[in-house]
């Protein structure tokens, strides 16, 4: 693979996963089980939180972007948005939880095997070391 097919290749996994995002806007308000779109305050936060972790992962050296992999997406019954990637290998994963309201805290979930843990202290920073 090339620089340019990687970088190809990561622009499509950054993309992907704001199109991800945004479609979270774009489902119906509520349903039976409680609110579908996400919050203001937990879009903001995530959009934010990936868009600074994706251009910290290039400053210094463009190939560790490729390491940016595509997130799925997902709302809770109150408004709050779940990010996860995830690996086969070595299997692992990382959850980017942002609240739907600023009185709430968001928190990443790493787990790489039998090893797992929750930090509180959310930053792009953090993020970018969980993902690489």
């Amino acid at each position: 693979m090339t620089v340019a097919q990687s970088a190809k290749s990561d622009r499509s996994d950054i993309t992907v996963t704001l199109k991800r995002l945004v479609a979270l806007l774009e489902e119906d308000e509520t349903d039976e089980y409680g609110i579908l779109q996400p919050s203001q305050y937990a879009f903001k936060l995530a959009m934010q939180l990936v868009i600074d972790a994706y251009e910290t992962m290039g400053v210094g050296a463009a190939r560790r972007r490729h390491r940016f992999l595509r997130a799925s997406a997902a709302t809770d019954e109150h408004g709050s948005i779940r990010l996860t990637w995830s690996k086969r290998s070595p299997e692992c994963e990382v959850r980017l939880v942002c609240p739907a309201t600023a009185e709430q805290q968001a928190y990443l979930y790493h787990e790489m095997g039998d090893n797992y843990a929750v930090e509180r202290d959310v930053t792009a920073s953090m993020l970018v070391h969980w993902l690489e």
